[in-house]
């Protein structure tokens, strides 16, 4: 499945961004493509690695064999091996440090309630967006999120 965020919907018709959904499986496989490496993909190519599923050891594994071919095949690069990223700085129970930081600049910070309401990918994008240096990439998926639990 690919979850799609309306704060990025723009770039959805021609993927010429990777997709936060896409960059969660990046993290937790530990494999890094450069943007000019994402834009040498096709659409389809693109289209593909955004719904393989990446839940299982055997899923990584599949995904990043996959995206690494296609950096070679389409780019000419190899992919970059990093280790990967511990779900838990998004997926525990209590809310990340970064994310409560930043929350607070928007003037209501994210509450464990919150928090525990949302799914795995939307932390995910709240937890890399408070990391980013464009605080609005965070209030705008904030606000989404928010916008959701409403919904």
């Amino acid at each position: 499945m690919f979850y799609r965020f309306e704060f990025e919907a723009e770039f959805y018709p021609t993927l010429e961004r990777v997709p936060f959904h896409v960059r969660m499986k990046l993290d937790l496989t530990g494999i890094r493509v450069s943007l000019n490496t994402w834009r040498a993909f096709t659409l389809e190519e693109r289209w593909a690695l955004c719904h393989l599923p990446a839940d299982t050891d055997e899923e990584k594994d599949v995904f990043a064999a996959f995206l690494a071919a296609l950096a070679q095949a389409r780019a000419g690069v190899e992919a970059v091996r990093s280790p990967a990223l511990d779900p838990d700085e998004w997926a525990a129970a209590a809310v990340p440090e970064v994310v409560a930081v930043r929350s607070e600049t928007e003037g209501v910070g994210v509450t464990p309630a919150e928090w525990s309401r949302w799914a795995g990918h939307e932390r995910y994008a709240l937890h890399k967006t408070a990391l980013s240096k464009d605080p609005e990439l965070f209030h705008q998926a904030l606000r989404e999120l928010r916008q959701r639990l409403c919904s």
